[in-house]
């Protein structure tokens, strides 16, 4: 082979390893080099978890590249494995409850990505593209709103189409981005990148603050989107009793207290010498908006009917990281049922039970109430304009043997769980009202029945209609103060009475019968042997028979049966009052 060919060949080999080297080398992911974000702002998230600290405000008129229909478009670069998130709001203090935009992209470990108008919820567009992050080639982020409320996002160098779309019929007016992560994931977020032309969509918020706001902007950034503190364990509590009302009638109890929580909050601390300042008060309003204050729940509420004013409440932070919240006037309606049935005597033990929602992120352990015996527990804290009479209070701790992990079951019913507290209310009802009201009449009624035995014509039955009216009136009385779910043993007396008052007047007319216009025939002859007999007549109160007697007898013998009868009732009616003056009117 000659000198020529072989330097050919040489040649011919180079540019092919050449060739073969260019189609190693790997291309950017989305045409994007490292190099050109040096011309871009950085701004890094380090393991901190899910929290917005950092906001950046948006230039709604500087904005590069905006078309007439639309409001926004912002382009920034991120390098993430997973879970990017931003943060779209119309504030820089944004709430859980409040609307806003948050973009997730590469969320569930880069398997999918999504568009949610709150927080942590409420998805409106999902894509489940995988794979779209990269931890080495920075991922460009374009997102546009129009004007007619559509908010989109695209992924610049992977497809031409929006990778998530959403048309909010009530679009926010964006002032605010933030940027965050999830867990344990990094991030480095570059944006006003001067390569691309968007140079000056976003600015921090430069502005002279007195030592006040400073501590104010501070706290807000440490508390982390009023995440919950990592280290807490227990929320102390206190109250003092303000007033305690039973509807009996529906069985619900309702509560006022004057009540006090404090908890600890290490991120919340400052020097306060430097500051000059030992402490900072909010209102409730203002405190939701920046601080993670205790969900405490009521497990045995009725109906959900607690009441919570924002005006009751303030709130105090201490320079030590103390927090104290204190709400003067608490109210609470929980459930509390006679299960005895010994009306008007009940002495019921009503319980208020109590919780935190929230579980300790650190340990995973639901936050306990912790009960400060610091504060002197209420004895007699003040008086019940009732016929409920305040007897006791207590207070426990409830331990369960159960290792529950969740506050709800699986049927999504609130349980109490270990650490919850338990107010126990002692009431009883004003019983020596109700026993005079009510047993007078019936006393008064028995005895005019028994007098009435003695009268004769239409002065007996005037008087035992009198005393039907009268038991009349107070089984009515009865029945709107008596409980409907059994009958007390009033009513059983009442209804007792008020028969044998019937059989009165109905043996008043039979007997009038009798004397007035008795039978023709004659009675049989063991009823006129029955009407001789002494011991019979000694033992229903009547005159043994001499001579003068035993003829009228037999001339008249319907009327002495008639009295004879008259006696005999005197007596059972008499027996009958008496048991049950016995057995129902002192359990009563």
């Amino acid at each position: 082979m000659s000198t020529d060919n072989k330097r050919v060949g040489f040649t011919h080999a180079r540019n092919k390893n050449k060739s073969l080297y260019t189609l190693c080398v790997p291309a950017n992911k989305y045409n994007v080099s490292m190099a050109q974000m040096d011309t871009c702002k950085e701004f890094r998230i380090g393991s901190t978890g899910y929290a917005y600290t950092h906001f950046f405000h948006i230039h709604r008129l500087d904005n590069n590249k905006v078309n007439a229909n639309e409001r926004l478009h912002l382009k920034f670069y991120v390098l993430a494995p997973m879970d990017a998130h931003i943060l779209l709001a119309t504030t820089d203090r944004p709430s859980i409850r409040d609307r806003v935009y948050e973009v997730v992209i590469g969320a569930g470990k880069n398997s999918f990505s999504t568009i949610r108008i709150r927080m942590g919820s409420n998805r409106m567009s999902t894509s489940t593209e995988p794979g779209i992050l990269a931890m080495y080639d920075p991922t460009p982020i374009e997102i546009i709103q129009t004007k007619d409320g559509t908010l989109s996002v695209y992924i610049p160098g992977y497809k031409k189409e929006p990778l998530l779309n959403y048309t909010d019929p009530e679009a926010l007016e964006l002032n605010y981005l933030s940027f965050s992560s999830f867990g344990l994931a990094t991030a480095k977020w570059y944006y006003d990148c001067q390569f691309d032309g968007f140079a000056e969509e976003m600015e921090e918020e430069v502005h002279q603050l007195d030592a006040y706001h400073a501590l104010l902007a501070n706290l807000t950034k440490k508390s982390a989107n009023k995440s919950v503190p990592m280290d807490i364990e227990s929320v102390n509590f206190a109250f003092q009793l303000k007033s305690v009302v039973y509807n009996h009638e529906k069985s619900i109890l309702h509560t006022r207290l004057h009540l006090t929580l404090n908890w600890q909050d290490t991120r919340l601390t400052w020097n306060a010498d430097e500051n000059e300042i030992a402490a900072i008060s909010f209102s409730y309003k203002d405190a939701l908006a920046m601080l993670w204050i205790p969900d405490m729940i009521v497990l045995n509420a009725a109906h959900g009917s607690n009441t919570q004013h924002e005006s009751d409440i303030a709130l105090v932070i201490y320079a030590n990281g103390s927090i104290t919240m204190v709400n003067t006037n608490a109210e609470f309606s929980t459930w509390c049922v006679d299960a005895k049935h010994n009306w008007p005597h009940e002495r019921l033990n009503c319980g208020l039970l109590m919780g935190l929602e929230t579980f300790s992120p650190y340990k995973h352990e639901p936050i306990t109430l912790k009960y400060d015996n610091t504060v002197p527990l209420p004895v007699e804290p003040f008086n019940m304009l009732s016929e409920w009479h305040f007897r006791q209070l207590s207070i426990a701790e409830i331990v369960s043997n159960d290792d529950k992990t969740s506050r709800y079951s699986a049927k999504a019913i609130a349980r109490t769980i270990n650490g919850d507290l338990s107010l126990g209310f002692t009431i009883e009802r004003n019983s020596g009202f109700y026993r005079n009201v009510f047993t007078m009449p019936i006393l008064a009624c028995e005895t005019l029945l028994v007098l009435s035995f003695l009268l004769r014509g239409y002065r007996r039955g005037g008087l035992i209609l009198v005393v039907v009216f009268v038991l009349s009136l107070g089984f009515m009385f009865v029945t709107r103060h008596a409980p409907t779910a059994y009958i007390p043993n009033i009513l059983h007396a009442y209804r007792h009475v008020m028969r044998t008052a019937t059989f009165c007047y109905l043996l008043h007319v039979a007997l009038m019968w009798l004397e007035l216009y008795p039978p023709k025939a004659k009675p049989f002859d063991w009823m006129l042997t029955l009407i001789n007999v002494s011991a019979l007549r000694l033992l229903l109160c009547m005159r043994l028979v001499d001579c003068d007697q035993y003829v009228s007898i037999q001339t008249q013998p319907w009327r002495e049966l008639a009295k004879m009868i008259n006696n005999f009732c005197f007596v059972i009616v008499s027996g009958i009052f008496i048991i049950i003056d016995i057995l129902l009117l002192p359990n009563f």
